[in-house]
């Protein structure tokens, strides 16, 4: 089998079932799946090295261009082998549910991914290998016959096919001669065997819950195909079940090739999540927005003292990081993890982050959409959050970029616990509670001491820390949460220095400093479009879009993005596909375009 961990990231396509996703190649080969939840172990994981397994289309066929069918997460991959072509047909089953009420799952998912072959030019011969690894690839398991189906026996996979399916060690193989027109099925399942012959109405069914979802979507200006594909993606990554939503489908791809900088990203952060909160609900997607509040009710404890959690599993607790050397590496960039360190970090400015989403969700909404243990327990939640936030202004902490080693006095943590009093202030006077009395001059003192130590004279800008001299990208969100004027001269000159320090081939770096870690990453996506919003915010729209064209450029072919982007070769890196960066790209165009809310 080819070594699928050369693929370039960017070759990705995503499909799934809001439980769990897959990644398919632009030679359609599926190298990454999860089952049956985004953080389980993954059962296809040749993306990170030759061992992980994956299940693809053998022989001489080459890639003839591939595209999502329109308004949905179903994927159309073209191949071709002299004069014969075939499609391949990629989806993860959801069938809508008639009335699904206020929370819980819009959808059904039988637990299946099913491949559809499709001749288009025939004769074809067809054979796909299914070939599932186990335990991060340190174990194969042998196939074996089971009615007309093939198990690995005390394994979460079955296969079932049109044509011919058997064992061959520990893979499977479906052969097939497909003539013009004709078709071949192939549907995995985590649970029991599934019926080939219900594929097609399983497709039918899947595009209409698609197609339905997209029509809700209220953005129709400039560049609306791509914002569109950044909500089915963030979508992608929402947990029905539960209403988590992940940052990322994958774990360990590097933000630096060759290096260690590899994270597992299948965890619900909430900064992240709230960021594509505010995402959905400038769209118009109340409900996931809402399942979200839900998900962080039902993993904290509305009426709990705790605050919240920097990040959060599906279910449980996030598991210690630990490595899996049977997998080499996304290119040799080892270690693969699972698990993650940094849930044990403080990130003060999640309190902000929390409550300028549920902020935004009640300019709308109220509480309509909530559920009812939020609603019933929202006043005593956000005056907590609000006095977390206060309690913490005056502590260090490593902050958005999750920085290693001693905590720190940053400006976006402090800024954003100062965004946390004011938008539980502004919720309050909305809903008609009573503010602590303290808030609003804590407030303005916070807002005071931010805008006179975070300043630097001899950089001209606004800096990452107080005292400090290093810049960094989060910077610019300050004033698209109204922290600081984007209209003022020093915000002026802080664009301007962000962009001198830390532009890159149209692209921006998120900081330049020493962080501790070997390699070079490449630009944020996010921060990239930080920028956009940032000129867009102080009423510069020409270089706004002038600054826009080369991050959207940068998307790969089905509109998809990673963390990062190699200025220098285009090449994506990081987890991917990445709710961040896409979160990022639906916020930045539509405040250029003039259809963003304020926070």
């Amino acid at each position: 089998m080819t070594d699928l961990s050369r693929t370039p990231i960017a070759d990705h396509g995503v499909i799934g079932d809001l439980r769990s996703a897959a990644l398919v190649t632009r030679g359609a080969a599926i190298d990454w799946l999860c089952w049956p939840h985004f953080d389980s172990p993954p059962l296809f994981a040749g993306l990170l090295g030759p061992s992980g397994g994956a299940c693809v289309v053998e022989g001489d066929w080459q890639p003839a261009g591939r595209a999502y069918r329109t308004g949905t997460a179903i994927l159309d991959t073209h191949l071709a082998a002299g004069p014969a072509t075939i499609t391949v047909t990629d989806f993860m089953p959801l069938t809508a549910i008639a009335d699904p009420g206020n929370t819980g799952p819009d959808a059904d998912a039988p637990g299946t991914l099913i491949r559809i072959v499709t001749c288009t030019a025939g004769p074809a011969d067809v054979t796909i290998r299914i070939a599932p690894r186990f335990d991060w690839g340190e174990t194969q398991v042998a196939a074996e016959p089971d009615g007309t189906a093939i198990c690995w026996p005390d394994c979460p996979i079955v296969a079932t096919a049109t044509h011919p399916i058997t064992p061959d060690g520990p893979d499977a193989r479906v052969t097939a001669t497909l003539q013009t027109g004709e078709t071949l099925v192939l549907i995995l399942a985590h649970d029991a065997p599934a019926n080939p012959a219900t594929a097609t109405a399983a497709l039918d069914a899947t595009a209409a819950y698609w197609t339905g979802w997209s029509a809700a979507c209220r953005y129709d200006r400039d560049h609306s195909e791509l914002v569109l594909r950044s909500a089915i993606t963030m979508k992608l990554l929402t947990h029905a079940p539960t209403g988590g939503l992940i940052a990322a489908v994958t774990t360990s791809l590097p933000e630096a090739v060759g290096y260690a900088r590899n994270w597992d990203y299948r965890y619900v952060w909430t900064r992240d999540a709230v960021f594509c909160v505010s995402a959905f609900l400038v769209l118009g997607y109340r409900r996931e927005a809402a399942e979200f509040l839900r998900f962080i009710h039902h993993r904290d404890g509305i009426g709990g003292d705790g605050p919240l959690r920097v990040m959060y599993a599906l279910d449980g607790d996030v598991p210690d990081e630990i490595s899996h050397p049977a997998l080499t590496g996304w290119r040799n960039s080892a270690p693969v993890r699972s698990g993650n360190g940094a849930n044990d970090q403080a990130q003060h400015e999640i309190y902000g982050e929390y409550l300028a989403a549920l902020n935004l969700y009640t300019i709308d909404h109220g509480t309509d959409g909530l559920c009812r243990e939020l609603v019933g327990n929202l006043e005593d939640f956000v005056r907590r959050c609000a006095r977390a936030a206060i309690d913490r202004f005056d502590v260090p902490d490593q902050g958005i970029w999750e920085l290693r080693g001693d905590a720190r006095h940053l400006l976006h943590s402090k800024a954003m616990c100062w965004a946390a009093v004011d938008r539980a202030r502004r919720i309050f006077d909305r809903l008609g509670f009573a503010p602590d009395p303290d808030w609003q001059p804590r407030a303005d003192a916070m807002l005071a001491e931010l805008r006179d130590r975070a300043w630097n004279e001899d950089a001209g800008s606004y800096v990452m820390e107080y005292g400090g001299t290093d810049l960094d990208m989060s910077t610019l969100r300050l004033a698209l949460m109204a922290v600081f004027d984007p209209a003022s001269d020093r915000f002026a000159r802080t664009i301007a220095a962000h962009e001198a320090a830390l532009g890159r081939g149209g692209l921006h770096d998120r900081y330049r400093f020493d962080d501790g870690l070997a390699g070079r990453e490449g630009a944020f996506v996010a921060a990239s479009f930080w920028m956009v919003g940032a000129h867009a915010a102080a009423g510069d729209t020409t270089a706004a879009a002038r600054k826009l064209a080369p991050v959207l450029a940068a998307a790969s072919d089905l509109g998809l993005y990673g963390e990062e982007i190699d200025p220098d070769t285009g090449a994506h890196l990081g987890n991917f596909p990445q709710g961040l960066s896409h979160m990022a790209l639906i916020h930045e165009v539509m405040r250029l375009y003039g259809t963003n809310p304020a926070h």
